[in-house]
Protein backbone atom coordinates (compact mmCIF):
# COMPACT_ATOMS: atom_id res chain seq x y z
CA UNK A 1 0.00 0.00 0.00
CA UNK A 2 1.34 3.38 -1.17
CA UNK A 3 1.75 6.36 1.34
CA UNK A 4 0.13 9.36 -0.60
CA UNK A 5 2.01 12.00 2.22
CA UNK A 6 5.49 10.40 1.68
CA UNK A 7 7.45 12.96 0.22
CA UNK A 8 8.77 11.79 -3.38
CA UNK A 9 12.35 10.54 -3.73
CA UNK A 10 14.50 13.42 -5.73
CA UNK A 11 15.71 11.82 -8.99
CA UNK A 12 19.29 12.67 -9.38
CA UNK A 13 20.68 14.77 -12.36
CA UNK A 14 24.17 13.29 -12.91
CA UNK A 15 26.31 16.15 -14.27
CA UNK A 16 29.36 15.72 -16.14
CA UNK A 17 30.74 19.31 -15.88
CA UNK A 18 33.63 21.01 -13.80
CA UNK A 19 32.17 22.07 -10.64
CA UNK A 20 33.81 23.53 -7.39
CA UNK A 21 31.68 25.68 -5.46
CA UNK A 22 34.75 27.61 -4.00
CA UNK A 23 35.72 28.80 -7.95
CA UNK A 24 33.36 31.39 -9.30
CA UNK A 25 35.42 31.74 -12.60
CA UNK A 26 34.64 29.38 -15.77
CA UNK A 27 34.43 26.51 -16.69
CA UNK A 28 33.76 25.57 -12.76
CA UNK A 29 31.14 28.53 -12.99
CA UNK A 30 28.65 26.87 -15.31
CA UNK A 31 28.79 23.67 -13.06
CA UNK A 32 27.82 25.65 -10.48
CA UNK A 33 25.41 27.53 -11.58
CA UNK A 34 23.36 24.42 -13.02
CA UNK A 35 23.57 22.97 -9.59
CA UNK A 36 21.92 26.09 -8.76
CA UNK A 37 19.50 26.35 -11.21
CA UNK A 38 18.06 22.72 -10.35
CA UNK A 39 19.27 21.56 -6.63
CA UNK A 40 15.65 22.18 -5.13
CA UNK A 41 14.73 19.58 -7.96
CA UNK A 42 17.07 17.27 -7.80
CA UNK A 43 20.16 15.75 -5.91
CA UNK A 44 23.45 15.69 -8.12
CA UNK A 45 26.41 13.52 -8.63
CA UNK A 46 29.70 14.71 -10.29
CA UNK A 47 31.80 13.58 -12.83
CA UNK A 48 35.60 14.46 -14.64
CA UNK A 49 34.67 14.62 -18.36
CA UNK A 50 38.14 12.05 -18.65
CA UNK A 51 36.74 9.50 -15.71
CA UNK A 52 36.00 6.59 -17.56
CA UNK A 53 33.57 4.93 -14.74
CA UNK A 54 30.18 3.65 -15.92
CA UNK A 55 27.28 5.22 -14.55
CA UNK A 56 24.13 2.89 -13.63
CA UNK A 57 21.77 4.95 -12.86
CA UNK A 58 18.20 4.62 -11.11
CA UNK A 59 14.78 5.04 -13.06
CA UNK A 60 14.45 8.95 -14.23
CA UNK A 61 17.51 10.15 -13.88
CA UNK A 62 19.22 12.65 -16.15
CA UNK A 63 22.50 12.46 -17.75
CA UNK A 64 23.92 16.35 -18.70
CA UNK A 65 27.13 17.21 -19.93
CA UNK A 66 30.07 17.37 -21.51
CA UNK A 67 30.79 14.45 -23.96
CA UNK A 68 34.61 13.62 -24.25
CA UNK A 69 36.28 12.11 -27.88
CA UNK A 70 37.44 9.13 -26.23
CA UNK A 71 34.56 6.40 -26.26
CA UNK A 72 35.63 4.67 -23.28
CA UNK A 73 34.78 8.21 -21.07
CA UNK A 74 31.82 8.69 -18.70
CA UNK A 75 29.25 10.34 -20.86
CA UNK A 76 30.32 8.23 -23.89
CA UNK A 77 30.21 4.73 -21.61
CA UNK A 78 26.80 5.90 -19.88
CA UNK A 79 24.60 7.13 -22.69
CA UNK A 80 23.19 4.19 -23.57
CA UNK A 81 21.49 2.84 -20.07
CA UNK A 82 17.50 2.10 -20.37
CA UNK A 83 17.02 3.88 -17.05
CA UNK A 84 17.92 7.53 -18.13
CA UNK A 85 14.71 9.69 -17.81
CA UNK A 86 16.84 12.30 -20.43
CA UNK A 87 20.36 12.35 -21.83
CA UNK A 88 21.16 16.04 -22.33
CA UNK A 89 24.56 17.37 -24.02
CA UNK A 90 26.05 20.77 -22.10
CA UNK A 91 29.21 22.17 -23.91
CA UNK A 92 30.55 24.85 -26.41
CA UNK A 93 29.69 25.04 -29.96
CA UNK A 94 31.25 26.48 -33.16
CA UNK A 95 31.46 25.86 -36.40
CA UNK A 96 34.72 24.06 -36.54
CA UNK A 97 34.59 20.36 -37.84
CA UNK A 98 37.82 19.90 -36.10
CA UNK A 99 36.17 20.31 -32.90
CA UNK A 100 32.56 19.45 -33.16
CA UNK A 101 32.55 16.27 -35.32
CA UNK A 102 33.49 13.62 -32.67
CA UNK A 103 29.40 14.47 -31.12
CA UNK A 104 28.23 12.80 -34.55
CA UNK A 105 27.25 9.59 -33.05
CA UNK A 106 25.67 11.01 -29.92
CA UNK A 107 23.36 13.29 -31.43
CA UNK A 108 21.24 11.01 -32.60
CA UNK A 109 21.08 9.15 -29.35
CA UNK A 110 20.71 12.41 -26.69
CA UNK A 111 17.50 14.24 -25.90
CA UNK A 112 18.64 17.58 -26.66
CA UNK A 113 22.29 19.56 -27.27
CA UNK A 114 22.55 22.61 -24.81
CA UNK A 115 24.89 24.39 -27.00
CA UNK A 116 26.54 27.23 -24.67
CA UNK A 117 27.73 29.78 -27.66
CA UNK A 118 27.12 33.19 -28.90
CA UNK A 119 24.06 33.75 -31.01
CA UNK A 120 26.72 34.31 -34.24
CA UNK A 121 27.23 30.41 -34.38
CA UNK A 122 23.66 29.76 -33.18
CA UNK A 123 22.04 31.76 -36.39
CA UNK A 124 24.09 30.16 -38.72
CA UNK A 125 23.52 26.49 -38.14
CA UNK A 126 21.05 25.97 -40.63
CA UNK A 127 23.65 26.65 -43.34
CA UNK A 128 26.81 25.04 -41.76
CA UNK A 129 27.66 21.26 -41.52
CA UNK A 130 25.98 20.46 -38.69
CA UNK A 131 22.13 21.53 -39.79
CA UNK A 132 21.03 18.09 -39.23
CA UNK A 133 21.61 18.79 -35.32
CA UNK A 134 19.57 21.79 -35.51
CA UNK A 135 16.24 20.32 -34.03
CA UNK A 136 18.01 19.18 -31.10
CA UNK A 137 20.02 21.99 -30.47
CA UNK A 138 19.22 25.44 -27.64
CA UNK A 139 21.37 28.21 -27.29
CA UNK A 140 22.61 29.13 -24.10
CA UNK A 141 24.60 32.45 -23.83
CA UNK A 142 27.63 32.03 -21.55
CA UNK A 143 27.74 34.23 -18.18
CA UNK A 144 29.80 36.35 -16.13
CA UNK A 145 29.85 37.23 -12.22
CA UNK A 146 31.05 40.87 -12.30
CA UNK A 147 31.98 41.10 -9.10
CA UNK A 148 34.96 38.72 -9.90
CA UNK A 149 36.24 40.71 -12.95
CA UNK A 150 35.61 45.07 -11.25
CA UNK A 151 35.54 47.97 -13.50
CA UNK A 152 39.20 49.22 -14.04
CA UNK A 153 39.41 51.67 -17.24
CA UNK A 154 38.07 54.72 -15.92
CA UNK A 155 40.83 56.42 -18.10
CA UNK A 156 41.55 56.06 -21.68
CA UNK A 157 45.56 56.42 -22.99
CA UNK A 158 46.58 59.38 -25.24
CA UNK A 159 46.36 58.81 -28.97
CA UNK A 160 48.37 56.67 -30.54
CA UNK A 161 49.88 55.32 -27.17
CA UNK A 162 46.97 53.26 -26.65
CA UNK A 163 47.86 49.75 -26.01
CA UNK A 164 45.97 46.63 -26.93
CA UNK A 165 46.42 43.06 -25.15
CA UNK A 166 46.02 39.46 -25.86
CA UNK A 167 44.95 36.84 -23.97
CA UNK A 168 44.45 33.59 -24.30
CA UNK A 169 46.27 29.79 -25.15
CA UNK A 170 47.20 27.44 -28.01
CA UNK A 171 47.69 24.25 -27.02
CA UNK A 172 46.58 21.77 -29.87
CA UNK A 173 44.07 20.10 -28.04
CA UNK A 174 42.90 23.13 -26.56
CA UNK A 175 41.27 26.12 -28.68
CA UNK A 176 43.48 25.75 -31.91
CA UNK A 177 41.23 27.46 -33.53
CA UNK A 178 42.82 31.00 -32.07
CA UNK A 179 44.27 32.04 -35.18
CA UNK A 180 47.61 33.33 -34.20
CA UNK A 181 49.17 33.54 -37.51
CA UNK A 182 46.39 36.09 -38.17
CA UNK A 183 47.47 37.86 -35.07
CA UNK A 184 51.09 37.43 -35.47
CA UNK A 185 50.84 39.22 -39.19
CA UNK A 186 48.38 42.42 -37.45
CA UNK A 187 51.34 42.77 -34.89
CA UNK A 188 53.98 42.80 -37.10
CA UNK A 189 52.05 45.38 -39.85
CA UNK A 190 50.96 47.63 -36.49
CA UNK A 191 54.49 47.53 -34.57
CA UNK A 192 54.45 45.59 -31.01
CA UNK A 193 55.30 48.42 -29.49
CA UNK A 194 51.93 49.02 -28.00
CA UNK A 195 51.03 45.53 -27.69
CA UNK A 196 51.41 42.77 -25.10
CA UNK A 197 50.15 39.31 -24.32
CA UNK A 198 49.52 36.69 -21.44
CA UNK A 199 49.00 33.07 -21.86
CA UNK A 200 51.09 30.00 -22.29
CA UNK A 201 53.57 31.52 -24.32
CA UNK A 202 54.52 34.69 -26.42
CA UNK A 203 52.92 35.97 -29.56
CA UNK A 204 55.18 37.75 -31.82
CA UNK A 205 57.61 39.71 -29.87
CA UNK A 206 55.77 42.28 -28.02
CA UNK A 207 55.69 42.46 -23.91
CA UNK A 208 54.61 38.82 -22.72
CA UNK A 209 53.34 38.44 -18.56
CA UNK A 210 52.76 34.41 -19.02
CA UNK A 211 50.01 33.37 -17.10
CA UNK A 212 47.68 35.95 -14.74
CA UNK A 213 45.57 35.37 -12.11
CA UNK A 214 42.85 37.26 -12.07
CA UNK A 215 41.56 37.17 -8.78
CA UNK A 216 45.10 38.64 -7.61
CA UNK A 217 45.38 42.54 -7.64
CA UNK A 218 48.50 42.24 -9.03
CA UNK A 219 47.22 41.16 -12.31
CA UNK A 220 44.51 43.98 -12.41
CA UNK A 221 47.25 46.34 -12.48
CA UNK A 222 48.45 44.98 -15.49
CA UNK A 223 45.20 44.94 -16.75
CA UNK A 224 44.47 48.59 -16.02
CA UNK A 225 47.54 49.78 -18.48
CA UNK A 226 45.75 48.57 -21.44
CA UNK A 227 42.64 49.49 -23.61
CA UNK A 228 41.89 47.01 -25.65
CA UNK A 229 41.67 43.53 -25.64
CA UNK A 230 42.41 41.46 -29.35
CA UNK A 231 40.75 38.36 -30.29
CA UNK A 232 40.77 36.57 -33.52
CA UNK A 233 39.75 33.42 -33.73
CA UNK A 234 38.39 31.49 -36.59
CA UNK A 235 36.24 29.25 -34.47
CA UNK A 236 35.54 30.05 -30.17
CA UNK A 237 32.00 29.13 -29.47
CA UNK A 238 31.90 32.44 -27.23
CA UNK A 239 35.36 33.31 -25.02
CA UNK A 240 34.81 34.05 -21.53
CA UNK A 241 37.92 36.27 -21.80
CA UNK A 242 35.81 38.57 -23.95
CA UNK A 243 33.14 39.25 -21.20
CA UNK A 244 36.11 39.60 -18.80
CA UNK A 245 37.63 42.52 -20.47
CA UNK A 246 34.18 44.22 -20.92
CA UNK A 247 33.64 43.85 -17.36
CA UNK A 248 37.22 45.41 -16.40
CA UNK A 249 36.41 48.31 -19.31
CA UNK A 250 38.42 47.18 -22.15
CA UNK A 251 37.13 47.10 -25.28
CA UNK A 252 37.32 44.23 -27.31
CA UNK A 253 38.67 44.24 -31.18
CA UNK A 254 37.07 40.67 -32.42
CA UNK A 255 36.31 38.47 -35.39
CA UNK A 256 32.77 37.54 -35.56
CA UNK A 257 34.69 33.93 -35.65
CA UNK A 258 35.02 34.67 -31.55
CA UNK A 259 31.27 33.69 -31.79
CA UNK A 260 29.80 37.08 -30.18
CA UNK A 261 28.06 39.51 -32.45
CA UNK A 262 25.68 41.31 -29.82
CA UNK A 263 28.20 43.69 -28.69
CA UNK A 264 28.69 47.30 -30.35
CA UNK A 265 29.83 46.80 -34.01
CA UNK A 266 32.77 49.48 -34.24
CA UNK A 267 34.67 46.30 -32.15
CA UNK A 268 34.60 44.33 -35.01
CA UNK A 269 37.22 43.10 -37.46
CA UNK A 270 37.91 41.16 -40.57
CA UNK A 271 39.20 37.97 -39.89
CA UNK A 272 42.14 37.15 -41.97
CA UNK A 273 42.09 40.03 -43.87
CA UNK A 274 45.27 41.64 -42.35
CA UNK A 275 45.13 45.22 -44.16
CA UNK A 276 41.46 45.66 -43.26
CA UNK A 277 42.19 45.05 -39.84
CA UNK A 278 45.33 47.67 -39.26
CA UNK A 279 43.61 49.84 -40.82
CA UNK A 280 40.92 49.68 -38.34
CA UNK A 281 43.06 49.41 -35.56
CA UNK A 282 44.83 52.74 -36.44
CA UNK A 283 41.57 54.56 -36.49
CA UNK A 284 41.05 52.92 -32.87
CA UNK A 285 44.50 55.17 -31.83
CA UNK A 286 43.13 58.12 -33.21
CA UNK A 287 39.38 57.74 -32.48
CA UNK A 288 37.90 60.79 -29.76
CA UNK A 289 37.74 59.38 -26.32
CA UNK A 290 33.93 60.51 -26.14
CA UNK A 291 33.37 57.58 -28.63
CA UNK A 292 35.40 55.44 -27.05
CA UNK A 293 33.91 55.43 -23.79
CA UNK A 294 30.29 55.47 -25.20
CA UNK A 295 31.78 52.01 -26.52
CA UNK A 296 32.92 50.83 -23.14
CA UNK A 297 29.17 51.53 -21.88
CA UNK A 298 27.42 50.56 -24.46
CA UNK A 299 28.95 46.74 -24.13
CA UNK A 300 28.83 47.10 -20.09
CA UNK A 301 25.25 47.51 -20.95
CA UNK A 302 24.85 44.22 -23.16
CA UNK A 303 26.89 42.69 -20.41
CA UNK A 304 25.28 43.31 -17.90
CA UNK A 305 21.38 42.50 -19.24
CA UNK A 306 22.38 39.82 -21.55
CA UNK A 307 25.41 37.79 -20.41
CA UNK A 308 24.11 37.20 -16.53
CA UNK A 309 24.15 34.22 -14.23
CA UNK A 310 20.43 34.76 -13.58
CA UNK A 311 19.50 34.34 -17.40
CA UNK A 312 21.83 31.39 -17.76
CA UNK A 313 20.24 29.40 -14.58
CA UNK A 314 16.55 30.29 -15.86
CA UNK A 315 17.05 28.76 -19.24
CA UNK A 316 18.86 25.78 -17.94
CA UNK A 317 16.16 25.26 -15.63
CA UNK A 318 13.23 25.96 -18.58
CA UNK A 319 15.10 23.31 -20.50
CA UNK A 320 15.80 20.28 -18.15
CA UNK A 321 12.26 20.68 -15.91
CA UNK A 322 10.17 20.76 -19.63
CA UNK A 323 8.26 17.46 -19.40
CA UNK A 324 7.93 16.57 -22.75
CA UNK A 325 11.28 16.39 -25.05
CA UNK A 326 10.15 16.03 -29.03
CA UNK A 327 12.53 13.20 -29.91
CA UNK A 328 13.39 14.21 -33.42
CA UNK A 329 15.27 11.33 -35.63
CA UNK A 330 18.41 12.09 -37.24
CA UNK A 331 19.59 9.58 -40.00
CA UNK A 332 22.73 10.65 -42.01
CA UNK A 333 23.52 10.11 -45.19
CA UNK A 334 27.28 8.75 -46.00
CA UNK A 335 28.33 11.90 -47.44
CA UNK A 336 27.78 13.52 -43.79
CA UNK A 337 29.12 10.44 -42.07
CA UNK A 338 32.31 10.18 -44.05
CA UNK A 339 32.81 14.20 -43.71
CA UNK A 340 32.52 13.44 -39.62
CA UNK A 341 34.45 10.64 -39.79
CA UNK A 342 37.18 12.33 -41.36
CA UNK A 343 37.48 15.47 -39.20
CA UNK A 344 37.09 13.17 -36.70
CA UNK A 345 40.27 11.34 -36.87
CA UNK A 346 42.31 14.49 -38.46
CA UNK A 347 41.47 16.71 -35.53
CA UNK A 348 43.61 17.38 -32.79
CA UNK A 349 41.01 16.55 -29.87
CA UNK A 350 41.22 12.81 -31.52
CA UNK A 351 41.54 10.23 -29.08
CA UNK A 352 43.81 8.36 -29.97
CA UNK A 353 46.56 11.50 -29.85
CA UNK A 354 49.28 11.04 -27.27
CA UNK A 355 48.50 14.30 -25.22
CA UNK A 356 44.82 13.54 -25.39
CA UNK A 357 45.30 9.51 -24.41
CA UNK A 358 48.01 11.10 -21.91
CA UNK A 359 45.36 13.26 -20.28
CA UNK A 360 42.57 10.61 -19.74
CA UNK A 361 45.26 7.71 -18.60
CA UNK A 362 46.32 10.46 -15.86
CA UNK A 363 43.46 11.43 -14.64
CA UNK A 364 42.21 7.74 -14.05
CA UNK A 365 45.04 6.32 -12.26
CA UNK A 366 44.02 5.33 -9.22
CA UNK A 367 41.08 3.33 -11.15
CA UNK A 368 43.47 2.14 -13.51
CA UNK A 369 46.36 0.89 -11.06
Amino acid sequence: MKLKHLKKTKRTIHLIYPFDLKKNINPWSIGNNVFYSLKDKFKFKFYSWTSIEKIIPNEGDILLGHAHTNPFTVFRRSINHSNWNKKILLQPYNEDPKQMSHLYDLIPICDLFISICGSYWFNRIKKSPFKSWKSKMIQLDLALDRKEYPFLKKKINKKFNRKIIYIGNDYSYNNFAKNLKYLRKIIKEIGSKNFASAGNKQVFDEKFYGWLDFTKKTSNKKIKNYDFLIQVSNNDANPSIILEAISWGLIPIITKGCGYEEFTKKIFIPNNQTLKAVKKIKKFQEMDKKILFKIQNDNLNILKNKFNWEKFRNKVRKVILQKKINRQKINYNKKEINFFEYNKRTSPNYYLNMDILFSVIKSNLKKIL
